[in-house]
Parts: C-alpha cells; sequence; structure tokens
C-alpha cells in the first residue's frame, strides 16, 4: 500500500450560540445529527482525518467554542495557534450573521487575519421557510469581510464535509511557509479510520 502523507492543522469555530457549530462537528465527526444538544462550555476539542488528496491525509484538531460574550477572550486566545476555521451563523436568525461581523471587528485588533484563512458558513440551509439571510445578501457579506462563503446543513447532511475538505486545501498550501501552525507528521501505512472524537477541553 502506498505510504500517506499527513498534515495536522488547528481549525476553530466560531458563532453565536445556537447557530449550530456543534452539530456541524458531531455531523463531520460522529455521523450524527440531535435536534437538543448541550450548550457548549468553554471549548469542545475533537480530531477529525480527511483525505484530501489520493496520497495526503489532513488530521484536524477541531475547536468548537462557545458563543456567549463571557467565552470570546477564550476564543480569541485559541486563535494565536489556529491556521483559520468556520465563521457559522443560522441563516433563519439575521442577528448572528451580525456577530461574525463583530467577532472579526475585535479578533482584527489581536490577530493578523490576513494569515489565516476562515471560511463564512450559513447554517440550517434545509429551514427555508425561515431562512432570513437570501443566498445572495450572504455573498455580499462574505465579500465585504473578504471570505469565501458556504452553506450547510448539519441536519440533513449538506456540504459539512466539503467545507472542511476547502479549509484543508488552503491550508495544505499554506503548510510550507506557516510551519509554526501546522505540523507534517511522518508518513503511515496504517489505515486510519476518518471519524474521530478524542475528549472534550473546558475552560
Amino acid at each position: 500500500m502506498e505510504a500517506k502523507f499527513i498534515w495536522q492543522f488547528r481549525v476553530v469555530l466560531v458563532g453565536d450560540s445556537a447557530v449550530g457549530k456543534t452539530s456541524i462537528v458531531l455531523r463531520l465527526t460522529e455521523g450524527t445529527f440531535c435536534e437538543i444538544l448541550q450548550k457548549t462550555i468553554g471549548v469542545d476539542y475533537y480530531i477529525y482525518i480527511l483525505e484530501a488528496m489520493p496520497t495526503v491525509r489532513v488530521k484536524l484538531q477541531v475547536w468548537d467554542t462557545a458563543g456567549e460574550k463571557e467565552y470570546r477572550t477564550i476564543t480569541q486566545s485559541h486563535l494565536q495557534t489556529m491556521l483559520g476555521g468556520l465563521l457559522v451563523f443560522d441563516l433563519t436568525r439575521r442577528r448572528t450573521l451580525d456577530y461574525i461581523r463583530n467577532w472579526l471587528n475585535e479578533a482584527s485588533e489581536a490577530l493578523e487575519l490576513s494569515h489565516r484563512n476562515f471560511i463564512l458558513v450559513g447554517n440550517k440551509s434545509d429551514l427555508s421557510a425561515e431562512r432570513q439571510v437570501p443566498r445572495e445578501e450572504a455573498e455580499l457579506a462574505a465579500a465585504e469581510m473578504g471570505l469565501r462563503y458556504a452553506e450547510t446543513s448539519a441536519k440533513e447532511d449538506e456540504n459539512i464535509q466539503d467545507v472542511f475538505l476547502i479549509l484543508a486545501g488552503c491550508f495544505t498550501e499554506l503548510g510550507v511557509s506557516r510551519t509554526e501552525l501546522c505540523v507534517p507528521s511522518q508518513s503511515v501505512n496504517s489505515d486510519l479510520r476518518q471519524r474521530r472524537c478524542l475528549h472534550s477541553v473546558f475552560c
């Protein structure tokens, strides 16, 4: 069997409370969806391995952060070791898009965001009857913020893995120049499973 090279990257999910960050992570790592989830306190930590290319696997350390204002300082402190992540808002609640704008304004004061890759993600695309943010408006907002845009549904498993594959592709392009934030692991021959959920970290 051909050896496969692994890159390790730390990524973060940021967004207001109840936009579906945890649902996105659980759909990715466990293939499950629950209507009711316990609120995240601080940061939860997951591991997921993607087949980015035929000879490249990407190991993502995914940090699911709480959306409440009292945890914003924790989120920004973790960003120092992140290459980027998903900025998630709820397509059925317009104010959650404003949360992302405000967060970016605050984070840009402490971080060089130009050296990181973020994707603006409109979640809950399955709730079309309750939608408050049209796709055209969301795409314009993403362009104004200098971000890529994608829509997902954790419930219907739409675009969940795809959006992480896009991130992984961006990170592998940066891997050579940003070695302090990504770690090239040794080649491996073992058949690693994609879904990995190791433990939680509460701060």
